[in-house]
């Protein structure tokens, strides 16, 4: 396509649109396209059943994706959704611990069943070099990016929406906020400890080593909050999964939430929990991120060559009930 657009003087955009059928090209430019390409000896029928539809593949790594009650496996489908509306179908393929360790390639990739290539959740670096170097199609990595690495992402906005929970924690007179989330695990975490360290900062407010909580080991799997010995008033969760973990172990010790302490959580997705109808938290839009993650790679696939970098979500803060406002108390 790339000759094609020197040829005829237009860009690679121009010609996918011309070539597939597309609106926005002139009935000159598309003839004049069409032309060149047969002289050129480009495969119109090729083209044609490219704008039928794509085959999108998608690979997560299993520490992440359990179906029915996963953050991850809900993305997934939103991505479903969001190709077939475009007439395009997805492809799905985990990866267990021990291929993404080996480094080796999905079997969507060997089998050259795909137009195009989606990650979701953050694998190692050389896993993720050595796929970019492999694939041979687009790729677009979805809730986690990859400094360094020329491949176009789409994330949350994690600092700024971790930020805006503090933020939501001090305006209601908390003071005392410890953060639980292992931040050596991954960037998606690491960026929301700052967003709470950033939010304290402004306040006047020392971050306590002793209330920064681990809640997962580095090899992935997870594992119970360690509770301070010195109670903080109000617990910032990286997760809702790690919201959910830590109300367990606080109401099994017999504190009542948010009585006695409050907690907020991050994604907006708890499965299988009666706190998740209680738990102040970040929406994180998967909608949005699905939509942009798919418009991406569609149009990555159909010639646009350009690198976009990383597009962050921001969202909203949905309110319930795991907030004890202290301005309340302080006022009576």
């Amino acid at each position: 396509m790339k000759d094609i657009a020197a040829a005829v003087g237009v860009s690679v955009v121009t010609v996918s649109n011309a070539l597939s059928g597309k609106k926005g090209v002139s009935e000159d430019v598309r003839q004049l396209v069409e032309e060149t390409a047969r002289e050129m000896g480009y495969d119109l029928k090729k083209s044609e059943k490219q704008s039928q539809g794509t085959v999108i593949g998608v690979i997560a790594s299993e520490k992440y994706i359990t179906v029915g009650n996963s953050f991850y496996w809900a993305l997934y489908q939103r991505v479903v959704y969001e190709a077939s509306k475009q007439q395009s179908v997805t492809m799905l393929e985990i990866i267990t611990l021990d291929a993404e360790k080996k480094e080796e390639l999905p079997k969507l990739m060997k089998e050259k069943a795909i137009s195009g290539l989606m990650i979701i959740g953050w694998m190692s670096r050389s896993y993720v070099e050595k796929l970019v170097a492999a694939a041979g199609v687009p790729i677009v990595l979805l809730d986690f990016q990859m400094k360094g690495i020329r491949c176009d992402a789409v994330m949350s906005s994690n600092y700024v929406g971790m930020y805006k929970m503090t933020r939501y924690l001090l305006e209601r007179g908390h003071r005392d906020i410890a953060f639980v989330g292992s931040i050596e695990a991954n960037e998606n975490i690491l960026d929301r400890y700052f967003g709470y360290k950033k939010a304290l900062m402004e306040a006047g407010i020392r971050v306590w080593e002793d209330w920064v909580l681990k809640d997962r080991d580095l090899g992935g799997g997870q594992h119970r909050v360690e509770i301070p010995k010195h109670m903080p008033t109000a617990f910032v969760c990286n997760s809702d999964w790690a919201a959910g973990t830590l109300y367990e172990q606080l109401t099994g010790s017999g504190l009542r939430v948010p009585e006695d302490v409050s907690i907020v959580g991050y994604d907006n997705y708890l499965y299988g929990s009666n706190f998740a109808e209680k738990l102040t938290t970040y929406n994180v839009d998967m909608k949005q991120m699905a939509h942009q993650a798919v418009k991406l790679l569609q149009g990555k696939i159909k010639g646009d060559d350009k690198y976009w970098g990383t597009r962050y979500i921001d969202s909203v803060v949905i309110e319930r009930e795991s907030v004890r406002n202290l301005n309340v108390k302080m006022s009576e």
